[in-house]
């Protein structure tokens, strides 16, 4: 795991984009696919697909605004439009005019909007454990940060245990996975200006889409894959279903023994899925 780490990080670098400072990751040549990770996320999330997708594609992660360490403006709008716009600024910086989105969890919901406000710029859409159905998140710890002033109270108590918990009662299906090095990792973001202020903010911005996307799902056309961990206990699993219903043509692919990341505990099914799809 950590030479796959390190050598993802050696295309690690920062760019400006809309004024704001990015961290972004890019890998190999081909086909451009972007990789948005979800909420709380970072492009660590991605640090089991970058190497293998890099075979076959030319990879970009990035930390959204907000996240991971990018910047975190408080004046930044954080709604699911708003962070459509900012990709389509981030491929235009990069001169990408069409390209395969994979999202992970909120990632998947910027990911639609972005299909449903720019259609001519997407190639391919890979939704994993996707957001965009309202009232969709059934974690607790993510819905408490919804409600003011407990959401705030929350990100203050935040530590490594609580990091750790969540983690392995929530996000993977596997506990065991998690190690003190990915603990380290997460926990180090908070200590980047403004990163305790943010997942309450953005929580209760994001929301604010849901139903509108919903509405429109029927109106993606791109090639469409949804992966989904057969164990997810963010968002359940009969969510895939609903978008595999909505989505004309989409494909589906539960994995087995997987949570809400299943590119991380499940890589190889997920890389394949992809590179078999897209490739």
């Amino acid at each position: 795991m950590e030479k796959v780490r390190q050598s993802a990080q050696e295309s690690v670098k920062y760019s400006r984009v809309n004024n704001l400072n990015i961290h972004v990751c890019s890998a190999g040549k081909g086909t451009p696919l972007l990789l948005i990770h979800g909420f709380m996320g970072m492009i660590y999330d991605w640090r089991s697909n970058i190497p293998e997708l890099g075979k076959r594609f030319s990879v970009f992660a990035l930390d959204l605004p907000g996240f991971g360490y990018s910047e975190k403006p408080l004046s930044f709008d954080y709604t699911s439009s708003t962070y459509a716009e900012f990709i389509v600024s981030f491929l235009d910086l990069h001169n990408i005019k069409r390209v395969v989105l994979v999202g992970n969890s909120m990632g998947g919901q910027i990911a639609l909007m972005i299909c449903l406000k720019y259609p001519d710029r997407v190639s391919g859409l890979v939704l994993i454990d996707s957001g965009g159905y309202p009232q969709s998140v059934e974690f607790l710890p993510f819905r408490l940060l919804k409600v003011p002033v407990i959401g705030e109270i929350s990100m203050a108590l935040l530590d490594r245990n609580i990091i750790r918990t969540m983690l392995r009662k929530g996000i993977y299906y596997d506990g065991s996975l998690v190690n003190d090095e990915i603990v380290d990792v997460y926990n180090s973001v908070y200590n980047t200006a403004n990163a305790r202020k943010m997942p309450p903010r953005i929580m209760r911005r994001i929301m604010k889409d849901e139903a509108n996307i919903a509405s429109h799902l029927s109106e993606i056309r791109c090639q469409t894959l949804i992966i989904w961990g057969a164990n997810d206990k963010v968002i359940s699993p009969s969510r895939a279903k609903q978008f595999h219903h909505d989505i004309k043509q989409a494909a589906l692919l539960m994995v087995p023994e997987a949570g809400h990341m299943p590119h991380v505990e499940q890589p190889e099914i997920v890389n394949k899925a992809i590179v078999d799809y897209f490739g």
